[in-house]
């Protein structure tokens, strides 16, 4: 017989004051306050749907599906606010709009498959403070993409309300974003007990540099001596004729990514914004559905909008996860030259020393044609994101 909704809401109920009453010593953010909305909502969400949770995600994980039991071990291995199914195509993250633009990219995808499944992005109204949420709404409204955001609205960031961090804080979203307001049952962080009562807790393992080396794969061959530029155009265009391969960034449909994309299709070549962080996110979120993203950012300086996705999502998503998920990205992270007409220092920077500190991921360095090729073997038959460096002033050397 199937429960009740006030059965349904009663055991929503029961399980967060459980969990609201112990000592744990981990951060949790407690869901309350939201169940009627809630169970309303997740009525219209089917199996095979996509849901994007939040840093309080205990509601969405049971209403999804999830037990409580499975539930309840997350949460006392300090992972309330990573909670991770991928038999249900459950994520969350802890990072305020930091799915928006992953959730965007899935739906890109499911679009293009024809797959009549959605995408469903819970944020709260927090999130409608970060330009993340404005470029991914705009995007999956602009492309009619199959996805919804879903703002819990609780009137508060923390402890702010919308009218102290925004004047009267009103805004008007497209049919894409959806809204309710609620009362919140619970301070923001659980109860009060837990951060009282908070001790330090490894929760997770230290990052591992995946070093990865793969040489015996004949994806790509060099035939005969060609300059660093051609080995790139020649690897892009071997690479485009996987299935899987898709090409994400602005100026590669009608800039051509500096030439090295002007022969591979334009159904290969998705045109983005002039946004970085919204870019990775599409990208993210193309992986999670069977593609192999090729990343391109033509100014290594430009990454830095992107470095919320790149260091909180795409290098982090294994670990978090426990393995269920990840992003086998490539980024193609350019650096320009300081000739023959210097382009100023913001077009110029070389970060490739403090990637390789902050990412766990590979960061490759090619320096002649056949660095270029064996970099592009390792990191395509990879199933971990990757970034490979390319230098302008190379493009001319053998």
């Amino acid at each position: 017989m199937q429960e009740t909704d006030e059965k349904i809401k009663e055991k929503l109920i029961d399980f967060e004051k459980r969990i609201g009453q112990g000592k744990i010593p981990y951060l949790i953010h407690l869901s309350g306050g939201n169940e009627d909305q809630l169970i309303e909502i997740f009525k219209e969400i089917e199996e095979g749907d996509y849901i994007f949770s939040t840093h309080r995600s205990h509601y969405h994980y049971l209403l999804a599906g999830g037990s409580e039991e499975e539930l309840e071990k997350k949460i006392l291995e300090g992972n309330s606010m990573f909670v991770f199914d991928k038999k249900l195509n459950f994520l969350s993250s802890s990072i305020v709009a930091g799915t928006p633009s992953i959730a965007a990219g899935v739906a890109w995808a499911l679009k293009r498959k024809g797959n009549k499944n959605k995408v469903w992005c819970f944020v709260g109204d927090g999130a409608e403070d970060e330009g993340n949420f404005c470029e991914a709404v705009r995007y999956v409204d602009g492309w009619d993409l199959p996805c919804i955001f879903v703002i819990e609205d609780n009137d508060r960031s923390v402890n702010t309300p919308k009218k102290e961090r925004y004047g009267k804080g009103k805004i008007n979203w497209p049919e894409c974003v959806r809204r309710y307001i609620y009362t919140p049952t619970y301070p923001h962080a659980g109860t009060g007990k837990q951060i009282k009562n908070f001790k330090p807790a490894k929760i997770e393992q230290e990052a591992t540099k995946d070093l990865e080396s793969i040489e015996n794969n004949d994806l790509i061959n060099l035939t005969q001596k060609i300059i660093y530029k051609d080995a790139l155009k020649q690897t892009m265009e071997t690479l485009a004729q996987d299935p899987r391969t898709i090409f994400v960034g602005y100026n590669i449909k009608y800039g051509s990514a500096s030439g090295t994309l002007k022969d591979v299709p334009e159904d290969k070549r998705l045109e983005t914004p002039l946004a970085e962080n919204l870019m990775t996110g599409l990208a993210m979120g193309m992986s999670l559905e069977g593609y192999k993203p090729i990343l391109f950012f033509e100014r290594q300086d430009f990454i830095l909008c992107a470095m919320d996705a790149i260091i909180n999502h795409l290098d982090k998503i294994k670990r978090l996860s426990k393995g269920q998920y990840q992003f086998p990205v490539i980024i193609r992270a350019v650096v320009g030259a300081k000739k023959p007409i210097y382009p100023g220092i913001t077009h110029t920077q070389d970060f490739t020393k403090v990637f390789r500190e902050l990412l766990s991921f590979p960061v490759y360095e090619p320096k002649t044609s056949s660095d270029v090729l064996s970099s592009y073997k390792k990191a395509f038959s990879s199933n971990s994101p990757s970034m490979i460096v390319e230098k302008v002033e190379l493009y001319g050397e053998s």
